[in-house]
């Protein structure tokens, strides 16, 4: 009877080898899966809109392990991830101020036209609270010719803002386009064209289901820089009547609003000068506001940042951070800009010429608000999933916006209907904690990496089974050298 054969050991450690393979697979299909993400939260869609946009809450960033966002998707009912692209957010609009500005006829002869302004020399007096508008007409017609109004003078000089559009309260005469043009002086001799409209009212006799006006009524400045200045309106030959104009004016563009998170305070070790903890998340941070526990309190601060242990630290930024009562009031210094830096840990050094921090300083994370732009396909409801183990290296499902919004112009995304995240009912892995946007407090990596833990222990595995396959190998080869039979001799 045969002997039962033994397995060959080197096959099933290939085995196994493919097995393990296998299971990474699993693992990376997991990103399908919403139950595979650290957290899940419903979206209210809006009605009747195939294409919507989703703002990332702060929950979500402080979840996710790629810098890239890779990690993100939105399901529907049946677990399906939808088509989606990232988009940011665009930065919003200060509010607007109007100053209304009185309108200062300026008369010419009947037959000069538009070009016969250019040759005369304006003059604004005060006289008795009253201001009059000189016009030296010298080279035009006499006194005696028929005088009519052949434009405005608008005094801009105290305009301090930016104006980005006028409004003119103008008459004008029915079915007659007229061209108005806008010029813009310091000395009210030379002239530099501003801008340029057409408006057109329609004959209600004639017309009367016409709407009442035509032409873009809204003469865009572009934002010009008014102040010391003086505007003149002028329309050739129409019959016009303009009161005045209304100018709409605005400080620049404001900061995009960032997303912030708190961050429970960490612990503050025996160097009251140095202050290092993790970041349980790869999401770039824009700004990191430091808050020093106590009142006038001033120190200068380094901020450094690495990704592991081996890395060295990099420098991040300088900054000095107070807290002061000033004239009643308690001021604090602002964030700390870092650029929007992807980093694992972070540490905070203070000016070694001061005392350092004689407490945790409480911490708050900023970062560049973010949306999804995503088709509603499939039935709700729907889900965002975020924080996928393991999503470093995982790829992006993110489509361009060009493929994902027809005939898309820059920044059309913000103006689809937007889909609300309930943070509320948010599902979180693990537990929900009071708070899902606060980050917890993690002490730095101390000793050996959990990268290099793993790259050594899989080092030692294969060193290990190479020297198994080897003790095997030879033992076999002794037994079969033992049990070989004696060769057979020659007969004398």
């Amino acid at each position: 009877m045969k002997k039962p054969v033994a397995p060959n050991l080197p096959l099933v450690l290939a085995a196994a080898a493919l097995s393990l393979c296998a299971g990474v697979a699993q693992a990376a299909a997991d990103a399908n899966s919403p139950a595979a993400y650290a957290i899940r939260i419903p979206v209210a869609l809006a009605a009747d809109a195939p294409l919507q946009r989703v703002m990332l809450p702060a929950e979500v960033l402080v979840r996710l392990q790629s810098p890239g966002y890779a990690d993100v998707r939105l399901f529907n009912g049946a677990g399906l991830p939808v088509p989606m692209a990232l988009a940011g957010v665009a930065a919003a609009s200060a509010p607007e101020e109007s100053v209304t500005l009185p309108a200062y006829p300026i008369l010419g002869a009947a037959s000069a036209g538009a070009a016969g302004l250019e040759g005369l020399s304006l003059r604004i007096e005060e006289r008795q609270g009253q201001r009059l508008v000189q016009i030296d007409t010298a080279g035009t017609a006499g006194p005696a010719a028929t005088q009519t109004v052949r434009g405005t003078l608008l005094d801009a000089r105290n305009v301090q803002l930016p104006v980005a559009r006028m409004a003119l309260d103008v008459d004008l005469p029915a079915g007659q386009p007229v061209t108005f043009q806008v010029h813009a002086s310091k000395d009210l001799k030379q002239w530099q064209p501003l801008a340029e409209t057409v408006l057109y009212r329609a004959d209600a006799a004639a017309a009367p289901t016409a709407p009442g006006r035509l032409g873009n009524e809204q003469i865009d400045l572009q934002r010009a820089d008014l102040k010391g200045h003086y505007l003149r309106v002028t329309w050739g030959d129409a019959a016009v009547t303009l009161r005045g104009a209304m100018l709409a004016t605005s400080s620049k563009t404001g900061l995009r609003e960032r997303v912030s998170a708190s961050m429970a305070v960490p612990p503050l070790g025996n160097n009251p000068r140095e202050l290092v903890f993790a970041l349980p998340f790869a999401t770039p941070v824009a700004a990191l506001a430091i808050t020093p526990p106590g009142s006038n309190v001033l120190v200068p601060v380094r901020v450094l940042g690495r990704n592991h242990r081996e890395q060295p630290w990099s420098p991040l930024a300088s900054a000095v951070v107070y807290k002061m009562t000033m004239g009643g009031k308690e001021q604090a210094s602002g964030p700390v800009e870092l650029g929007g830096v992807s980093v694992r840990e972070i540490k905070i050094e203070a000016d070694p010429k001061t005392p350092g921090f004689a407490a945790a300083p409480a911490l708050a994370l900023q970062f560049e608000p973010a949306q999804l732009v995503f088709l509603a396909s499939g039935q709700g409801p729907f889900t965002l999933a975020a924080g996928l183990s393991g999503a470093s290296a995982a790829a992006s499902a993110f489509l361009p916006l060009a493929s994902l919004v027809p005939g898309y112009q820059p920044a059309l995304e913000n103006q689809l209907p937007v889909a609300l995240a309930d943070v509320a009912r948010a599902d979180i892995t693990g537990g929900k904690p009071a708070d899902g946007a606060l980050v917890p407090a993690a002490a730095a990596s101390g000793g050996i990496s959990t990268r290099s833990a793993v790259l050594w222990g899989v080092l030692l595995a294969g060193v290990a089974a190479l020297g198994l396959m080897a003790w095997l190998l030879l033992r076999q080869n002794k037994q079969a050298g033992h049990h070989a039979p004696a060769a057979p001799t020659d007969a004398a």
